[in-house]
């Protein structure tokens, strides 16, 4: 099943251009995704069948990406689509899931994880079942942000003040919504924040390290050093609790 979901999404995404950087990075962050997903499902006691349903989410979360750059030639949501959305409408409105899973039972899941894996929070959900699986997408994808972040964006950081309400927020453990930020060192520590909307524990320790390499490649680090040991003590601090059973 799970090579056929591969070699479905392979012949999808050859009608873009993945010659083009920045699509070849979306194709490549959609498998490792998929990958931490299986490896976090595993980790989680998931059963064998919602392992593999877990991997089916990974590499759809951001289907509708290559069609957003088709389309829009940018990546921006707030400037084209919502790409979560936009996943839904090319996978269910244009019944392209149909390719990728015949388990039509799964489908309301499946619609409910991609379409909520990028929103501020997840809407209220009496279905313990989806939230498992919108908390995992959520988690598996926000790890490879960060080893994106590490590994192929180079943040450069600026003299600019950051904006107090945000700084507010970091310190308070919140999540921090992208529309107050004005400037590159803003988006910095919303960056930062995306620890905080962590779910499951045993991300934690990938999280720190692609956290580790962001931060060192930030210039001017030194600008956000308290920021940087709040994230690692409060990543430390959750993982010792785990070890020590009281989470």
């Amino acid at each position: 099943m799970i090579l056929l979901l591969e070699k479905e999404f392979d012949k999808y995404t050859s009608n873009y251009d993945l010659e083009n950087p920045k699509l070849k990075s979306r194709y490549n962050h959609s498998y490792r995704v998929m990958e931490l997903s299986e490896k976090y499902a595993k980790e989680l006691g998931f059963n064998d069948s919602d392992v593999e349903l877990a991997k089916i989410i990974g590499l759809l979360h951001d289907f509708g990406r290559f069609e957003q750059y088709k389309v829009y030639k940018s990546f921006i949501d707030k400037d084209t689509v919502d790409h979560a959305d936009y996943s839904v409408v090319q996978l269910f409105d244009k019944n392209e899931i149909v390719k990728f899973t015949d388990k039509v039972d799964d489908y309301g899941l499946i619609k409910f994880a991609i379409k909520n894996h990028n929103k501020k929070d997840i809407p209220e959900c009496n279905d313990e079942r989806m939230l498992k699986f919108a908390k995992l997408i959520r988690d598996a994808d926000k790890v490879d942000i960060m080893y994106v972040l590490g590994h192929e964006i180079h943040e450069q950081a600026t003299d600019d003040k950051i904006n107090p309400e945000i700084t507010k927020l970091f310190y308070e453990h919140q999540v921090i919504p992208s529309v107050l930020t004005s400037n590159i060192n803003d988006r910095i520590i919303v960056q930062f924040a995306f620890v905080f909307d962590l779910n499951y524990d045993v991300v934690l320790k990938d999280y720190r390290n692609y956290f580790e390499d962001f931060y060192q490649n930030v210039e001017y680090k030194n600008k956000f050093k308290e920021f940087y040991e709040e994230v690692i003590n409060y990543i430390d601090e959750r993982i010792e609790n785990n070890v020590r059973g009281e989470i």
